[in-house]
């Protein structure tokens, strides 16, 4: 039976969630596929990880087949370990370690990592990434003082364990649906914006001269979808409204999203969908400023003398502040050719004009810098906090934004 055929039918409560699967050398390693085949029920992501002890108990074909892709049986060049703990495309929710003999506990309280499931459990550890450790062993070699210290050790330093119960004078792999409860219980921790409705605004708007032609600029929406997508992966409820500058495949965008043309139909669509309990706004999208008189039909070519009169277009973040005060806004300053202290100053100035909770003030125009770059630099300014400076490709800077909205929201609602 393929992954399509049980992918997802148990429920969703993975969903978008990477779980690392760590083996090591117990008998009871027979149990993994198992164990795998429960997460994509539930529309997790499993990445198996096997040590060499391992590869002699569970065949590296059966996990392939139970999952459609290779398990890891050694570390690369490419550093897997690094691009499971950091990387946002690879990155993981949470490493299990399923099960765990006694060495491979001893090992990782002792911080040694020589083979690819130590080697990932501490990178884990040192990005702060949830461990779970399922030890499975005769009791002879649990049921003593020197591991007992281990486990205990590692408690102190926020590491989970599961342990089950005894049987036959051995720790067993645990019921797969204690397991899995407990997994779903330490994943739920993440989803720290569960229930929570955000509407983010991305790319450039058009204002339009005549039937062909158009003022805009060069965004393209990216820094809005990393954005976008790092806020789900934390259980929020997202709205992608996009102006119609951009270079996203709205074919392959798995975000809801709406799209529009001007400033003002920007503006008209933000307010009305704010109207329906939205918790937060990002108001990431590059929006024009100013507006031609808009003449029907094709203006004709080569003229001698032909002049624009352009006139300021709404102030989305100014009127949307008026008609909802309580909203939690984050708003874009983008800036050409200023200095790092008036960059600053500026969003500083935006912040307290509008009364926002968080301003991300990036310069535009510039090599590796915002608009058509991979790359960004900004500073996050907050009413109460030093500026915190991120630089980086886009999709990193996403991650860290997504993480102070977490922490800025959730803070906020405890203050209320």
């Amino acid at each position: 039976m393929g992954i399509a055929e049980i992918f997802g039918t148990k429920g969703a409560q993975l969903r978008y969630k990477r779980i690392l699967i760590g083996v090591t050398g117990s008998i009871a390693a027979i149990e993994v596929p198992h164990l795998v085949r429960e997460i994509l029920r539930y529309e997790g992501d499993p990445v198996v990880v096997l040590s060499e002890e391992a590869t002699r108990l569970v065949a590296v074909d059966a996990l392939t087949w139970c999952m459609d892709k290779e398990p890891i049986t050694q570390i690369s060049g490419i550093s897997e370990h690094v691009k499971w703990v950091s990387h946002p495309e690879y990155k993981v929710d949470l490493c299990v370690i399923c099960p765990a003999t006694a060495n491979t506990i001893s090992k990782l309280a002792n911080g040694i990592a020589d083979g690819p499931v130590t080697l990932a459990a501490l990178a884990a550890f040192g990005a702060s990434i949830p461990v779970l450790i399922v030890p499975a062993a005769h009791t002879v070699l649990l049921d003593n003082p020197i591991l007992e210290k281990n486990i205990s050790y590692l408690k102190k330093h926020n590491v989970h364990f599961q342990i089950s119960d005894e049987i036959e004078n051995k720790f067993k792999f645990p019921p797969l649906s204690k397991l899995m409860e407990h997994i779903f219980k330490l994943l739920d921790s993440s989803y720290k914006l569960r229930g929570k409705r955000f509407l983010i605004t991305g790319g450039a708007t058009r204002e339009y001269i005549d039937d062909v032609r158009f003022i805009s600029n060069p965004s393209t929406g990216i820094s809005a979808l990393h954005v976008a997508e790092a806020l789900k992966k934390h259980g929020a409820e997202i709205l992608l409204i996009v102006g119609e500058g951009n270079t996203l495949d709205l074919e392959k965008l798995t975000i809801p999203f709406k799209l529009v043309r001007s400033a003002h139909e920007m503006y008209e669509t933000v307010n009305k969908e704010l109207s329906n309990d939205y918790h937060g706004l990002m108001a990431v999208a590059a929006v024009s400023d100013y507006k031609p008189q808009y003449q029907s039909g094709k203006i004709p070519s080569r003229q001698t003398d032909l002049s624009l009169n352009l006139v300021p277009t709404v102030k989305i973040i100014e009127e949307i502040r008026k008609s909802f005060p309580d909203l939690y806004v984050v708003a874009y300053k983008a800036e050409v050719g200023v200095s790092e202290e008036e960059l600053i100053q500026k969003g500083k100035l935006l912040l307290e004009k509008h009364q926002l909770n968080m301003v991300c003030a990036n310069w535009v125009g510039e090599e590796e810098k915002g608009f058509v770059s991979k790359t960004n630099e900004l500073f996050i300014i907050r009413p109460k906090d030093q500026p915190i400076h991120l630089k980086g490709s886009k999709a990193v800077i996403g991650e860290h934004i997504s993480k102070i909205i977490v922490e800025d929201f959730n803070n906020r609602s405890e203050d209320q």
